[in-house]
């Protein structure tokens, strides 16, 4: 009975250790199955929880800067008659004479359609870019366009350029806004823009 009792003292400290070990692994067996059973009932009823959703916008992307952008934004309205040319972007002063036009519109003709519309031929000189156009321009030769006036579906009748190029970006648009036939003068409607934002 002395040796029984000798041995039981001997091995208290296992004994305590390993009802610490069973009490530790009831505790967190439960509480896992306290944790599961929560996640999978918000699961069940997760259409009534209203979540919040992010603000959306489609029409724009948004570009971060950490410092503020340049914009140069330069709208015109010019009446030409056949022949004559504005130049929108003057040269630099000082470039050589050689050097193409930065941004040359040359109104060629006015004239009237087979359906009964009235469309101008022009040519656009942009720096020796070529330019492009919507699918109701006929391109006649090389940034020669023969511009329908403009209607609401502005996009297709307009003759248009954009470039991104490093931390720059360029766009271009040229639209005929108007006709008078008998003064034989076309008003043409031209955009230009160059953004440029610091490298990040």
């Amino acid at each position: 009975m002395d040796s029984l009792l000798t041995a039981l003292a001997s091995d208290t400290p296992r004994l305590v250790g390993l009802t610490i070990a069973v009490a530790a692994a009831v505790v967190a067996m439960v509480a896992y199955s306290r944790r599961r059973r929560s996640s999978a009932q918000s699961g069940m009823n997760r259409r009534n929880i209203a979540v919040p959703r992010a603000a959306t916008y489609r029409d724009t992307p948004t570009i971060r800067v950490p410092d503020s952008q340049r914009i140069g934004r330069l709208r015109k309205l010019v009446r030409l008659a056949p022949g004559e040319h504005v130049d929108v972007l003057e040269s630099p002063a000082g470039a050589p004479i050689v050097t193409p036009p930065r941004f040359r519109i040359t109104l060629h003709k006015v004239f009237r359609l087979d359906d009964g519309s009235i469309a101008a031929h022009i040519a656009v000189q942009f720096g020796g870019a070529a330019v492009s156009c919507g699918p109701l321009v006929e391109e006649t030769g090389f940034n020669e366009f023969v511009l329908p006036r403009a209607a609401r579906d502005e996009p297709r009748n307009c003759v248009f350029h954009y470039q991104q190029h490093g931390d720059s970006f360029d766009f271009m648009r040229i639209k005929l806004r108007s006709l008078d036939m008998d003064a034989d003068i076309a008003e043409i409607d031209v955009l230009q823009m160059s953004e440029h934002w610091p490298a990040m």
